[in-house]
């Protein structure tokens, strides 16, 4: 193909192959095909150059990010074959998709529909969060809790992520959380609940609009308390109406509902009792020993 020449691989599930032809200006002759149900594309190389020890090589890039560039040095007459995933590259925010396979002097576009579930993106590695950890902290100079939310981006793609944090005192926390590919990130959202309580909460990840699913990348619950271990588990992405809009959403968890006890006592326990109660306790021990005397 020339250069800008574009090749149609149809719609997502095709079990053909689909394979170009590119020649290189050095004269290496590339055999470009593509499996879409795969998820890989088939590099065969010949140099039918009359020199030795060529330096040559391509690229591949997927819905615009590069996710492979070999440099080779081929003898005449010398062959090769390279499998590729793309997997990494594929923007999970399209339906439509474009492999660009560029060499010295041609470059070659290869088309696919691929319709992707954000949330549930198969074998397509997209940015996610990895854990929630829960510690005492300070907000300008005072005493608060927090949650440090680590994110991960396996893939080659930069999504330009937020995260929306709710608890059953936070009323919402809304953080730009973009992470590079391949990289990793830690996200400190300041709570509102007092130092040393049980919190409960999730966290959401999403590139679109909190009311739709479009776009939804990732949803985890937790509970904890700082210094203790934090549970997390995945939940199906759930749209909200954030704190902005009327009639917004708020998080509530039954199983960790602090008592009037606990609410008293700040989050402040002596082996695991909360003091408002052992107050409770003492009051009560006092009184009746008066009465005694």
């Amino acid at each position: 193909m020339t250069i800008g020449a574009t090749a149609d691989f149809g719609t997502s599930g095709g079990n053909m192959a689909n394979s170009v032809k590119v020649t290189s200006s050095d004269n290496i002759v590339y055999h470009v095909k593509h499996y879409e149900n795969r998820s890989n594309i088939v590099i065969q190389y010949q140099s039918n150059s009359q020199y030795e020890n060529v330096a040559t090589g391509y690229s591949i890039e997927v819905d615009g990010e590069t996710i492979y560039q070999p440099r080779l040095r081929l003898d005449q007459g010398e062959t090769g074959k390279k499998t590729i995933n793309i997997t990494s590259g594929i923007n999970v925010n399209q339906d439509k998709h474009t492999i660009r396979f560029s060499t010295y002097g041609n470059t070659t576009y290869l088309n696919f529909t691929r319709d992707i579930n954000t949330s549930n993106t198969g074998n397509v590695p997209v940015t996610h969060i990895e854990n929630v950890t829960l510690r005492n902290g300070t907000t300008r100079g005072e005493p608060a809790t927090v949650a440090d939310i680590t994110l991960v981006n396996p893939s080659d793609q930069i999504y330009s992520t937020k995260l929306f944090v709710h608890t059953t005192e936070t009323d919402g926390r809304h953080r730009a959380a973009s992470v590079r590919p391949g990289d990793t990130r830690t996200i400190t959202v300041k709570l509102n609940e007092k130092p040393g309580t049980k919190v409960a909460g999730e966290a959401r990840l999403f590139t679109g609009n909190l009311t739709s699913k479009d776009g939804a990348l990732d949803q985890v619950e937790f509970v904890g308390q700082a210094g203790k271990d934090t549970s997390t588990w995945d939940r199906s992405y759930d749209p909200v109406r954030p704190t902005w809009m009327d009639d917004h959403y708020q998080y509530e968890n039954d199983s960790v509902r602090q008592s009037f006890g606990e609410k008293v006592s700040g989050g402040y326990e002596i082996q695991n009792i909360p003091i408002a109660y052992l107050a409770v306790a003492f009051v009560g021990a006092a009184l009746v020993v008066l009465k005694l005397r």
